[in-house]
């Protein structure tokens, strides 16, 4: 039987550090490597030492860059890629196509919780 080998956070980030250095054909700094990762050195330093984790924005912004398998790695839940394109698009919707979307989302949600017996919670005031 085979096991899987899950690299610890600290060598992920070093694995993927030397993969930079391979691609860009000479050594890359922590300095380089944080800011291609759009986080600060002292962060990453932290990381890479083993003494402490990254926030969950934090790997948001890591996955982009290094891919998803980082939330693996750190044992937290994947974000669903249909809520993320959403995420990203919403921001270009008109005011009007936004109150659609969330009324047929709201339609489908209930359609769905009927037929599996379950009832949509209600909204919170805001």
């Amino acid at each position: 039987m085979y096991t899987l080998y899950m690299p610890t956070f600290s060598e992920y980030l070093l694995e993927n550090l030397q993969g930079l250095e391979r691609q860009q054909g000479h050594r890359v700094t922590l300095d380089v490597f944080a800011t291609y990762l759009g986080v600060k050195r002292p962060i990453l330093s932290l990381w890479m030492s083993g003494k402490a984790r990254p926030s969950f924005d934090s790997v948001r912004v890591i996955a982009e860059k290094l891919g998803p398998e980082i939330y693996d790695i750190l044992e937290f839940p994947r974000p669903d890629p249909d809520l993320q394109a959403l995420t990203r698009i919403w921001p270009y919707l008109s005011e009007e196509a936004r109150r659609t979307l969330r009324a047929q989302g709201e339609k489908f949600a209930d359609e769905n919780k009927q037929s599996s017996g379950q009832t949509r919670p209600a909204q919170k005031a805001v």
